[in-house]
């Protein structure tokens, strides 16, 4: 949905849109001149006046934090904030002796009018912290931190999308492999990072039929049991370090507590002058605790993405064998004073209690600090952007790799036929 049609929805809950050339029956299609006269400028103050809402929801629960107290909650089933208020302040921990592993990967893909190539790197660094700001770094699994590639050709036709499902599976699996490779051959680890999700990714409803893709998939789910299992072997604290993401679960949590609070004239009265349940539609997660968290603050922690129970439950992959009694839990760390929350993902076993969650969410807030503060406008760990920077494509790499390969076919008489948008002759 488009802010234009959220701004008329808002209307209709009765907050104060005014413009009158904002209705569904707009005529579509304008010239440039009616665009930056009314049109630009009325999509502006429609959006002015969302920030204005913001504004109000976050001033108000910054206000409230104290009376916005979830405990009554939180032993629901199916109440998924496990804290009793929506924010609070953690400490950095002294890091000194803590070696900490990220791994990260890229992907590229070649598109020919009768086959694809993807091209595939990951690679993990590993820090040994001697001080908060001094470190050793090792790369696996070369001392350069540059050669681990894999190059894979997508032979059977099928749609664009399932060539995307399985680079995306191919290049996870990649990064697991690596990590678990790793843990049980140097197992001095404390701490790894994955950039991303540490969640099972439950496989789409459209490629359940897929041979390929499905065999791809249950060799994904083994190497994800095989890492859970390593971590909690060797006590390492496995994290998703996810730098941007548009979801809106958590503000829904909020939003859905609020209401549970049940405002009215004698407490959270603020909350009864404004159509908040409407206005926190607008806010993804990121969006209202950028809003709402200072440096060195955390966002209470809730469960998360429940595809585990789905892979388990549904009939599509029963005949997977492998369980995993295990919890997920995210929350929002803020850094960095002037960069946004980042998204941090842990897993508990099955049988954990409440308060052991708590503690682990506060530790590993308190190791994140010190190694995520480097820059006050970008506060993503440092290990991470080190992945980061070595398991990036570089294009010389690209050309080598697509180069050699293409001279083997042409030396068979076989020329790699570009799609027509790629070879248009103006």
């Amino acid at each position: 949905m488009t802010i234009w049609d959220n701004a008329f929805k808002l209307k209709e809950h009765g907050l104060n849109f005014n413009h009158n050339n904002n209705s569904i029956k707009t005529k579509i299609g304008l010239t440039k001149e009616q665009l930056l006269i009314n049109n630009l400028k009325n999509i502006a103050e429609e959006y002015l006046e969302i920030e204005n809402f913001k504004k109000k929801i976050t001033k108000m629960c910054l206000q409230h934090i104290n009376e916005l107290d979830f405990s009554e909650f939180i032993s629901y089933p199916n109440y998924d904030i496990k804290e009793k208020y929506f924010k609070k302040e953690v400490k950095s921990s002294n890091i000194s002796g803590l070696k900490v592993v990220s791994v990260d990967g890229s992907s590229v893909v070649k598109k020919f009018m009768n086959v694809d190539f993807s091209f595939l790197k990951a690679i993990a660094v590993k820090y040994y912290f001697y001080k908060n700001h001094s470190s050793k770094i090792d790369y696996f699994p070369d001392m350069s931190g540059f050669n681990n590639y894999f190059v894979k050709g997508n032979f059977i036709n099928c749609e664009e999308i399932a060539i995307e499902a399985k680079v995306s599976m191919d290049l996870r699996f990649m990064e697991l492999k690596l990590l678990n490779e790793l843990i049980e051959n140097k197992p001095d680890i404390d701490f790894i990072i994955i950039d991303g999700s540490i969640v099972i990714m439950p496989i789409n409803l459209i490629f359940a039929k897929n041979f390929e893709i499905t065999k791809i998939y249950d060799e994904l789910l083994k190497e994800y049991q095989r890492l859970y299992i390593n971590c909690e072997e060797k006590g390492i604290i496995l994290i998703g370090s996810i730098k941007d993401t548009r979801t809106s679960a958590l503000s829904h949590l909020i939003r859905d507590s609020i209401m549970l609070l049940k405002p009215n004239k004698n407490k959270l009265t603020d909350f009864t002058t404004i159509n908040y349940r409407q206005i926190i539609d607008y806010f993804s997660d990121l969006d209202l605790y950028n809003r709402l968290l200072k440096k060195s603050e955390r966002s209470c922690i809730f469960k998360c993405k429940k595809e585990i129970d789905k892979i388990r439950d549904n009939g599509i992959k029963k005949e997977i064998p492998y369980y995993f009694p295990l919890c997920f839990y995210a929350f929002y760390l803020k850094t960095a004073s002037y960069d946004t929350p980042c998204r941090i993902e842990f897993f508990m076993d099955e049988k954990h209690s409440l308060e052991e969650s708590i503690k682990k969410a506060d530790l590993i807030s308190s190791i994140l600090l010190p190694i995520s503060s480097y820059n006050e406008f970008y506060g993503l760990p440092i290990p991470q952007i080190e992945a980061h920077k070595r398991a990036a494509f570089k294009p010389f790499e690209i050309n080598l790799l697509f180069n050699n390969l293409s001279r083997t076919l042409n030396k068979h008489g076989i020329h790699l036929l570009e799609k027509r948008r790629m070879r248009r002759p103006f």
